[in-house]
């Protein structure tokens, strides 16, 4: 019992020095443009040419590849939500109700308070927008437990705008779902019929008694 014991202890003590898993390095200039990024970090995807982002979102940043400061906020000029100057928030979601409240994306050099919705491929040189076809749960340097799940929207923001830099779209890189509605619990599906069922008889036991 007591050689049981010390072993137990001493396998506790090695567990207890072992690293615990934690997020990894942000992908950086090894990105090379948007679709290399969603090549890689996802399990696949498809282009959208416009999208109205009407009612309740949450958004998080989820890489960069910049040399210079891109942030997004939620008030033009505003403090950042997500900045490449600190990317430890990287990978939290926050709430956004696009029907009151705006995404405004900036780049230190220029330019500021570039707005995310409406997102149309025709009027925006700045913005690609993907939706995801499939549950991805290969971004581990934002933790072991972050997944981005099938019909998650990402966004490349591109800070030269089309035609006066790279083109790559992935100076910020920021991923967006819908709040689902609030579900309606299985009892209610029950009693409702149950209650239907109840009437029924109570009026027919009136109509007798008459």
């Amino acid at each position: 019992m007591k050689l049981f014991t010390t072993l137990l202890s001493l396998g506790l003590l090695t567990l207890a020095q072992l690293p615990l898993a934690s997020a990894g390095t942000l992908p950086g200039s090894n990105i090379d443009n948007v679709t290399t990024y969603l090549n890689e970090y996802t399990n696949g995807y498809t282009e959208l040419s416009s999208l109205d982002f009407y009612g309740k979102w949450q958004y998080t940043a989820i890489a960069y590849e910049s040399g210079n400061t891109n942030t997004i906020s939620l008030t033009e000029n505003g403090t950042p939500t997500f900045s490449t100057a600190s990317n430890a928030s990287f990978g939290t979601w926050e709430d956004i109700n696009f029907s009151s409240e705006q995404l405004f994306f900036e780049d230190s050099d220029g330019p500021s308070n570039v707005e995310l919705d409406p997102f149309s491929a025709a009027n925006s040189s700045y913005f690609r927008v993907f939706q995801l076809t499939a549950d991805s749960d290969i971004l581990n340097y934002l933790g072991n437990s972050f997944t981005l799940a099938l019909g998650t929207i990402i966004v490349g923001f591109n800070d030269n705008g089309l035609g006066l830099g790279d083109a790559d779209y992935d100076d910020m890189i920021v991923a967006l779902k819908p709040v689902s509605a609030v579900p309606i619990p299985a009892a209610a599906f029950l009693f409702a019929p149950a209650l239907l069922g109840f009437m029924g008889l109570r009026r027919k036991a009136k109509n007798i008694a008459a």
